[in-house]
């Protein structure tokens, strides 16, 4: 188990449902003050609100993270009420559209990008000044096993998240010299409320080496080990925790 987060400001994109959702109340439960991030503002802070009534320190926020003003004014609030500190950011927030490529709409390829790839740019772009001024950070940005393989039935999904492995090298690289480490996680399935409810999902779960999918605390604590003061020398890199689905 990764050790304390106590006093660390942790910012978590995507926390209304999920694996964010999991890895959000994973860093209030060891002590980080967090900030639940999501487009469903009401879901985040109800989310927010359940873990302060457990005694734990959490913040509710609803953004649109593709939009520079409003990550501007989530700058400013962390600011203000944080002092400027900030020392996690995990970039979970991402979705998908099923199809084939002769029938992605151009629609869907923006869509797709904008949500893989612009929203986990933008936002560490937005916040990682934060760390720099501070000396210490650690981001973390949620890929997929479908970027280290063929997919499909998701090819747009697939390069998106190839996108979010490529660019974590990149910004692993700018900030690494500023003792801020970025890395990424690669997962699998994961048993999600939403994921037990596709028709795939038991078919898909049968076929990981290890016979089950991943419970999304299983994901979290690689993400909490990349975001720990405990990983002081991983940087620029992409942990496929996928059961054995995908080997490289």
């Amino acid at each position: 188990m990764t050790g304390s987060f106590e006093d660390q400001v942790a910012a978590v994109t995507g926390a209304a449902r999920g694996l964010g959702q999991a890895v959000a109340a994973m860093l209030a439960e060891r002590g980080a003050h967090v900030l639940l991030l999501d487009l469903d503002g009401a879901a985040a802070e109800a989310n927010a609100e359940g873990l302060r009534g457990r005694g734990l320190k959490a913040t509710g926020i609803g953004i649109d993270l593709a939009d520079e003003d409003e990550l501007a004014g989530l700058r400013e609030t962390i600011a203000t009420a944080h002092g400027g500190r900030l020392d996690i950011l995990v970039n979970n927030a991402g979705g998908w559209r099923f199809g084939r490529a002769h029938e992605i709409t151009l629609t869907d390829w923006d869509w797709t990008f904008r949500t893989n790839v612009t929203v986990p740019f933008l936002t560490s772009r937005a916040l990682m000044g934060l760390m720099v001024e501070r000396g210490y950070g650690r981001i973390v940005n949620v890929a997929s096993t479908d970027a280290h393989r063929a997919k499909p039935n998701l090819p747009h999904y697939a390069a998106a998240k190839a996108a979010v492995v490529s660019l974590t090298k990149s910004l692993a690289a700018e900030l690494a010299p500023q003792q801020v480490l970025v890395n990424a996680v690669s997962p699998g399935a994961i048993a999600t409320e939403i994921a037990r409810q596709q028709d795939w999902f038991a078919e898909r779960a049968k076929a990981i080496p290890v016979g089950h999918a991943a419970e999304p605390q299983d994901i979290g604590e690689v993400i909490l080990f990349l975001a720990s003061p405990a990983n002081r020398y991983v940087v620029g890199e992409t942990v496929i925790a996928n059961g054995g689905t995908v080997m490289v």
